[in-house]
């Protein structure tokens, strides 16, 4: 699931009435909310790859959020700078080519205010192609899909990529099916789907 954040750029309002407050203290987070980088201590000098972002609460110093400090990423999507998409290994092969796309259609995910930052690890961990394998195979689908799916913005999901003709090289016929059905699916609404499970049960049921 990805995670929700509050953003530096939220917390600067000076409306605190309503908004985001701090499940410690209650203190509305709008007028509240803190960031620095920290450093941990110890006896070698970590060097900058050692450093933390966090975020808290300044009313009662709750920890909020607490990731590695990052020295690049888009400016102002967030208290920590976004993970980023590993360069492939080689970018002339077919599926170096896929993880330089699966790249680009990220970054217009994250322009769009949603950070999909499972796909992102599971591309670093297992490279672009056996991230969407892997997905396939699990029957696991991105939290990112509907949610481009419900804003008119299906060509940017996983699922629609992998059906491109480009990447028959990388998929299967099996795959690349299992892949436009996931889509469809995330164009249904929760009744639609659940209208659809309960008919399934009841033909289960009579034997059909």
């Amino acid at each position: 699931m990805e995670r929700l954040r509050v953003t530096v750029e939220n917390a600067t309002s000076e409306d605190s009435s309503h908004g985001p407050v701090c499940p410690h203290c209650r203190e509305p987070l709008r007028s509240n909310l803190r960031q620095e980088q920290v450093t941990p201590q110890q006896a070698a000098d970590p060097g900058p790859e050692g450093a933390m972002t966090l975020t808290y609460c300044g009313r009662c110093g709750w920890t909020l959020h607490l990731a590695p400090a990052r020295a690049a990423g888009p400016a102002g999507h967030g208290p920590a700078a976004y993970e980023q998409v590993a360069a492939p290994a080689d970018e002339q092969t077919l599926e170096g080519q896929f993880q330089l796309r699966c790249r680009d259609l990220i970054g217009e995910i994250r322009s769009l205010g949603f950070n999909p930052n499972v796909w992102v690890a599971m591309i670093n961990s297992l490279g672009a192609a056996g991230a969407a394998k892997r997905l396939l195979a699990e029957h696991h689908m991105l939290v990112v899909t509907p949610w481009l799916v419900r804003r008119g913005q299906p060509e940017l999901t996983l699922e629609h990529e992998i059906g491109q003709p480009r990447w028959s090289g990388l998929f299967t016929d099996e795959e690349r099916a299992e892949a436009a059905r996931r889509q469809a699916r995330a164009g249904q609404t929760p009744h639609r789907r659940r209208g659809r499970l309960t008919a399934r049960r009841a033909r289960r049921r009579s034997g059909f």
